[in-house]
C-alpha cells in the first residue's frame, strides 16, 4: 500500500510541474503517461478519465483515477481516487510549494482472497517492478523504473491536504460476494514538508498513510454488519459481531500501514470471522 501511495505522490508532482512547463497538449500526455506507467508498475489496469490543467491560475486536476484488481479477485477495483485537485503556489527547479491538494471521494476496496488480499498482491507487483524488497539474487529494476523517483524529483511543501468523502470497502469469500462499507473520516493535513524545507514523495506518502491508518482503523470498528443480515440477532451473536469487527479492523490497519505479514494475518483473521458467522447458523 505504501508503494502505491508513493506512486500517487509522484503523480501529483508530475501534474504540478506540468502546469508550468508543458503545452496545451499536456492533459492528454499526462493522462497517457499515468495510465501506461501505472499499469506497468502495478500489473493491473490503471485508468484516468480526465486530466485538467490551467496555466493561468496554476491548478491541475486528475479525475477518475482507478487502480484495478489482479486476476482472481471479484470486486471491480482496488482503489479509486475520485477527483484530485492541486493548486500551486510557487515553483522553482528544486522546490514546489503547493497551496492545496484536495482528494475527493477516494475509495479503497480491501478484498481477501485465498492467497491474501488484492492490495497485498498489487504491492508485491510494485515491489517486483521496482526491485524493492527483493534479495540480492533477484534482478534489479531497470534504470527507467527506479523506486520512486525521489532522487530526481523536486522537493515539495504542501500547505493544506484534504481527503474528503472517502470510504473503505471490505470483502471476503465468506461474505458471498457482498462487501462492508465504512466511511473514512475527513482528513486535513497542514504544512507537509515545511519543517525540513521540502519533502520527497515517499515522505509525503508516509504522512498521508499515517493519517489514513489512524482514521481507518477506528472507522472499521464501527462497521454496520446489517448488510450481512445480522442486524436482528442478539445474545451470543453480539460477541461474534464484535470478533468480526475486530478482525476487519485489524486487517484494515495492517493493510494501510504495511506492517507484518499482511496477507497471512488478514486471511487468517477473516477465516476465523467467517467461521464464527457460520457457527451462528449451525453451518
Amino acid at each position: 500500500m505504501k508503494k502505491l501511495m508513493i506512486g500517487l505522490g509522484v503523480i501529483v508532482i508530475v501534474a504540478a510541474g506540468g502546469l508550468y512547463y508543458l503545452t496545451a497538449n499536456a492533459p492528454k500526455i499526462i493522462q497517457a503517461v499515468i495510465q501506461d506507467q501505472g499499469s506497468k508498475v502495478t500489473q493491473v489496469s490503471v485508468k484516468v478519465a480526465k486530466v485538467n490543467l490551467s496555466i493561468s491560475d496554476l491548478t491541475a486536476g486528475i479525475v477518475g483515477l482507478t487502480v484495478g484488481n489482479p486476476a482472481g479477485f471479484k470486486t471491480d477495483q482496488a482503489i479509486s481516487l475520485g477527483e484530485v485537485s492541486v493548486t500551486i503556489g510557487d515553483i522553482s527547479q528544486d522546490l514546489i510549494v503547493v497551496k492545496e491538494v484536495m482528494i475527493r471521494a477516494p475509495e479503497i476496496t480491501y478484498e481477501i482472497g485465498s492467497n491474501g488480499s488484492n492490495i497485498d498482491a498489487i504491492q508485491k507487483n510494485v515491489e517486483k517492478f521496482t526491485g524493492a524488497g527483493s534479495d540480492s539474487s533477484a534482478p534489479a529494476a531497470s534504470s527507467s523504473g527506479d523506486d520512486s523517483g525521489d532522487s530526481a524529483a523536486p522537493k515539495v511543501i504542501i500547505s493544506n491536504l484534504y481527503i474528503k468523502g472517502g470510504k473503505i470497502n471490505l470483502s471476503a469469500p465468506f461474505m458471498g460476494g457482498k462487501s462492508l462499507t465504512t466511511p473514512l473520516p475527513d482528513i486535513h493535513l497542514t504544512d507537509i514538508g515545511k519543517d525540513s524545507g521540502g519533502a520527497s514523495p515517499a515522505e509525503i506518502a508516509d504522512e498521508i498513510i499515517s493519517a489514513i491508518t489512524k482514521y481507518s482503523s477506528s472507522a472499521a470498528s464501527s462497521i454496520d454488519l446489517s448488510a450481512l443480515g445480522l442486524s436482528d440477532i442478539s445474545g451470543k451473536a453480539a460477541d461474534v459481531i464484535k470478533d468480526v469487527k475486530g478482525a476487519v479492523g485489524g486487517a484494515v490497519e495492517d493493510a494501510m500501514s504495511g506492517t507484518g505479514d499482511v496477507g497471512t494475518k488478514a486471511k487468517d483473521a477473516m477465516k476465523d470471522a467467517g467461521g464464527a458467522l457460520k457457527g451462528l447458523f449451525g453451518n
